[in-house]
């Protein structure tokens, strides 16, 4: 016999940290929108901006920038923005979709409207688990939003801006106290 109120708590458990973990995610892509403005230098400035964006026009303007200014990144922004783009649509029904939860069934069934109709999703809590943990790799595993990707965006994005300035204006970037980028002079400056 299922334990009604354990199920009731791990279910809210799970959405909770589904929805940390897709914050997690979106604040990494708002870090690497602050990126894409002209002097890198005052990316600090432009986080607030980006945090204004909506979840599509963060893509967007990312998916944009890749295409014109990094095109290396391309393929890689490709794949992350296939998986992206199918938790995005897992957060809509468990964060914006209405839901009919019964505590003694061992899902939910959650509603929203695409393309002018409704559509409904029953998830089990073992479902939501797999979200999270695909979430998880995402913003940390192998190019990673905030992790591998956020480095190898960030060091591409510097040598970029250091082709376009004087030597006074360019950028050193460590990680994890190792110079990555291709200008490795003036040790003053660093990102």
């Amino acid at each position: 016999m299922t334990d009604i109120w354990k199920n009731d708590k791990d279910f809210k458990e799970a959405i909770g940290s589904f929805i940390i973990a897709f914050s997690e995610l979106e604040y990494g892509l708002v870090f690497l929108c602050s990126m894409t403005e002209f002097d890198v230098r005052k990316k600090d400035e432009y986080i607030t901006k980006y945090l204004g964006f909506t979840f599509d026009r963060k893509m967007q303007h990312l998916t944009e920038f890749i295409s014109e200014n990094l095109e290396d990144l391309k393929p890689i922004w490709q794949k992350l923005k296939i998986e992206i783009g199918q938790l995005n649509r897992e957060r809509r029904f468990l964060v914006h979709g209405f839901m009919a939860y019964y505590l003694p069934h061992e899902s939910i069934t959650t509603h929203v409207k695409e393309n002018g109709k409704l559509t409904t999703k029953k998830q089990t809590l073992e479902e939501i688990k797999s979200f999270i943990n695909r979430l998880h790799h995402l913003n940390t595993g192998v190019n990673g939003i905030n992790g591998e990707f956020h480095t190898l965006f960030t060091k591409t994005r510097i040598d970029k801006w250091n082709e376009l300035v004087n030597d006074k204006n360019k950028i050193i970037y460590r990680v994890n106290n190792k110079i990555i980028s291709e200008w490795k002079g003036n040790e003053k400056t660093t990102a």
